[in-house]
């Protein structure tokens, strides 16, 4: 199965891997997906709740789309120990998702970018006749999330709060605030830290041809931490939110002059 993008939200996922932002107002964009609405709700000062965090990883539609094709290879090719037989299982699913939307008259966008990934992993399994080949485009997408965050980190722009800025209009004001500095860097690093976990644990199952350790690996570290990964994400940001209003509501206390008055 392919890794879910973190961008992939209650929004329509974007099949080439660029941020979703829309115009949301004057100066703002909407960064879309699972990030953005994080980092949305967390600076909106949103409670944090279960539907929230449901909604925020694709909702119930999303995460089958996310989990079920890894599920469907891994349960064929255990039956089977055939690698090209069970990957066009997953093929087949995400041809029946597209009729569905089609049918139902919804959006494709979530389809097809979700039939792109399942058809590259279906192409390079079908090629290389090996079964860890299925969960390869998956440390592609990990690879490039880990270096690009890394780079954000170094030259002092985590990525979190390039898209707070992005959503406030002010794509450099929420340097100069610490708190949301500091809040934004420690939610970047572990956004980091999900993809290089992710990465140091199934490398070296991919590596010694362990598929069916490999698959489990790759549905527990999917999107149920993922899903950690967003709660914490915005709790972290909603606490920053909460004291920045607190401080900013906070009565004046007059304090005398040089005179003593």
């Amino acid at each position: 199965m392919t890794e879910r993008d973190p961008r992939e939200g209650a929004d329509a996922p974007d099949a080439t891997g660029v941020p979703e932002a829309t115009e949301s107002g004057p100066g703002r964009l909407r960064v879309g997906g699972a990030l953005g609405r994080t980092v949305e709700a967390g600076l909106s000062g949103e409670a944090v709740s279960a539907s929230g965090v449901l909604a925020a990883i694709g909702g119930w539609r999303g995460i089958a789309e996310a989990l079920l094709p890894g599920v469907l290879f891994l349960a064929i090719f255990v039956w089977t120990r055939d690698p090209r037989l069970s990957a066009i299982a997953p093929a087949l699913l995400a041809v029946i998702a597209i009729v569905v939307r089609l049918l139902r008259k919804e959006p494709l966008t979530a389809a097809f970018s979700g039939a792109i990934g399942v058809a590259i992993c279906v192409v390079v399994t079908l090629i290389s006749g090996r079964g860890q080949d299925f969960f390869l485009p998956g440390f592609w997408i990990n690879g490039a999330w880990s270096v690009g965050l890394t780079i954000s980190l170094l030259v002092g722009w985590p990525l979190l709060g390039f898209a707070a800025g992005a959503l406030t209009g002010d794509l450099t004001g929420w340097r100069k605030q610490r708190a949301l500095r500091r809040a934004a860097t420690l939610c970047t690093l572990l956004w980091l830290a999900m993809f290089v976990l992710r990465l140091a644990v199934q490398l070296p199952l991919y590596a010694s041809a362990q598929v069916e350790a490999l698959g489990a690996a790759r549905l527990v570290m999917g999107t149920p931490l993922f899903a950690l990964v967003v709660l914490f994400s915005w709790l972290v940001l909603s606490r920053v939110t909460r004291a920045t209003q607190s401080s900013d509501e906070s009565p004046a206390i007059d304090t005398p002059n040089a005179s003593g008055q």
